[in-house]
C-alpha cells in the first residue's frame, strides 16, 4: 500500500462518528444486482470504506461491474464515489456523490429506521437504505411525487463479497 492509500484508509471509527454508526454494517466488498422498472438489469459492484482517520465514509459505486462490462458495455453506465461525513451541528451525513456524468451533494439522515440520503437541489430526489443487514443490504433511487407517492427510478439488491 502507498503513501496515499495509508493517509486515506482507516481501519478504525473516529469519535466524530456516532457510536450507533449508520453506515458500519456496509463496510466491505459488495456485488449487486441493479434493476429499473424498465426490466433492465445489470451485475454491479461497491465497496465501502472508512477514511480521513476515521471521521468519513467512502464507497466505489460501479455499474456495471468490472468483469461484466467487457462483454455488456452500458454507455450509459456509472463509475462513482461518494464521501460521507458526519455534520455534528445538524446531526446527519454531508454526502458528496461523483461520477463522470455528475455531482449530486445530498444530506443523510434516519428516517423511519431507513438511510435516506435527500438531494439538496432537488428534494424530491432521495436515495435510500430500505434494509442494511450484515451481508445484504436494498438500495432504491427514487422520487418523490407531487401526489405524495413514491416512484422508483431504479434499485439494487447487494451481497458481501466472501459471505
Amino acid at each position: 500500500m502507498g503513501e496515499f492509500e495509508r493517509a486515506l484508509l482507516s481501519d478504525c471509527r473516529s469519535p466524530a462518528i456516532p457510536e450507533d454508526d449508520w453506515f458500519a454494517s456496509m463496510l466491505g466488498d459488495w456485488r449487486f444486482d441493479y434493476f429499473e422498472p424498465s426490466g433492465r438489469q445489470l451485475k454491479g459492484e461497491c465497496f465501502f470504506r472508512r477514511i480521513l482517520e476515521g471521521s468519513a465514509i467512502e464507497d466505489i459505486f460501479i455499474c456495471p461491474s468490472r468483469d461484466t462490462k467487457v462483454l455488456h458495455p452500458q454507455p450509459d453506465g456509472e463509475y462513482g464515489v461518494a464521501v460521507r461525513m458526519y455534520n455534528h451541528a445538524k446531526r446527519c451525513y454531508d454526502m458528496a456523490y461523483v461520477c463522470t456524468k455528475y455531482t449530486r451533494h445530498l444530506t443523510v439522515r434516519i428516517e423511519q429506521g431507513q438511510i435516506v440520503c435527500t438531494v439538496l437541489d432537488n428534494p424530491c430526489e432521495k436515495w435510500r437504505f430500505l434494509e442494511t443487514g450484515k451481508n445484504t443490504f436494498h438500495w432504491q433511487n427514487i422520487t418523490v411525487l407531487d401526489s405524495g407517492e413514491l416512484r422508483v427510478n431504479c434499485e439494487v439488491f447487494a451481497s458481501r463479497i466472501g459471505a
